[in-house]
């Protein structure tokens, strides 16, 4: 998988420019923001990191995580993705662009990835619920797969909640902390990509924990800080897009969100395949952006596609990828 392949770059172009645009209008005015302790392990001593956009991400200096503080209110970021131009394009004019590249890329291996789950841990899931669910891709790889399985998505945008009923899929239309009405039937709930959005990580992972059965499975991908892209590129790194990407955890950050909301056998992955073709992307279209970094320069000079994979793969099992996989279990004798 190469990253122009789900993320074609003149589309993220333009996705990053209206997001800029999308910044001033409606975050105008920092003094009501509000700041908030570490969304991984709840510290409250950060150093500032740096200032995108006029958004500041602080690091935390018990767990690593890396995080804006302050920030828009709850209310605020909801009526962002609401009415803005950035969420409308990623909806309306990325997302179909990509969808099917997405599925082969994306959603076939991360339901094969389930498939081994359930082997491994010798369950079957009866009923999956997956939160923000988007196009509903996802539900359907899993209905496919699992073809006795309930699913159900929950999605708050009014636009994408429609594309998933016409999808046939059961649907919720409202954030996760509101669709208690689902609370304690799923064997598995699963969230891609949207934590790095959300105002209160803690309280977004809380309601997925509520969904599931005592028993049952929490997955959640997400950027992590400690990915090799996000660490070489830094403020300049594209996943790095205020007002969307709020939050990146580090692995400690993420076991100890994981572990103080309760879950148990929690596991923490980084099984990314595209840190270094984005480092390498970003190094073609500015080499400037490596400036001073003669080892990445070097390792992206070798012509040998083999050293490339075994560096990638060096990251994934390290805990070093961007792409971060965090598995937890509600306990059994949760009620």
């Amino acid at each position: 998988m190469k990253e122009h392949e789900i993320r074609p770059p003149d589309l993220f172009e333009r996705y990053l420019e209206l997001s800029r645009q999308d910044a001033e209008v409606f975050f105008s005015d920092p003094t009501e923001f509000e700041s908030l302790p570490c969304p991984g392990c709840g510290g409250e001593q950060v150093e500032h990191a740096f200032t995108k956009a006029a958004f500041h991400y602080v690091e935390c200096v018990g767990c690593g995580s890396l995080f804006v503080s302050p920030r828009p209110s709850r209310e605020a970021l909801g009526a962002f993705y609401a009415d803005s131009l950035s969420a409308t394009y990623w909806a309306e004019s990325f997302w179909p662009t990509v969808v099917e590249a997405r599925r082969e890329k994306v959603f076939v291996p991360r339901v094969e990835y389930i498939a081994a789950l359930c082997n491994r841990r010798s369950f079957q899931p009866r009923c999956v619920i997956d939160v923000g669910a988007g196009y509903g891709i996802f539900l359907e790889e899993v209905k496919k797969r699992f073809p006795s399985a309930t699913v159900r998505a929950v999605e708050p945008g009014r636009k994408l909640a429609e594309v998933c009923r016409r999808r046939g899929l059961e649907t919720m239309e409202a954030p996760v902390e509101e669709a208690a009405a689902w609370n304690g039937t799923a064997d598995l709930v699963t969230c891609f990509e949207v934590i790095e959005h959300v105002h209160t990580p803690a309280d977004f992972i809380r309601a997925m924990f509520a969904l599931a059965k005592p028993g049952g499975y929490v997955l959640v991908t997400a950027l992590g800080v400690e990915g090799f892209d996000i660490q070489v590129l830094w403020e300049r790194s594209k996943s790095v897009a205020p007002p969307h990407h709020l939050n990146f955890l580090s692995v400690a950050g993420f076991e100890r969100l994981f572990s103080r909301l309760g879950f148990v056998e929690i596991e923490v992955m980084t099984p990314g395949k595209l840190d270094l073709d984005i480092v390498r992307n970003e190094w073609f279209a500015d080499p400037s952006v490596l400036n001073g970094d003669r080892f990445v320069r070097l390792l992206l000079r070798k012509r040998d596609p083999a050293v490339h994979e075994e560096f990638q793969k060096f990251l994934a099992k390290n805990h070093l990828s961007s792409h971060v996989r965090v598995l937890g279990r509600k306990p059994v004798e949760s009620v």
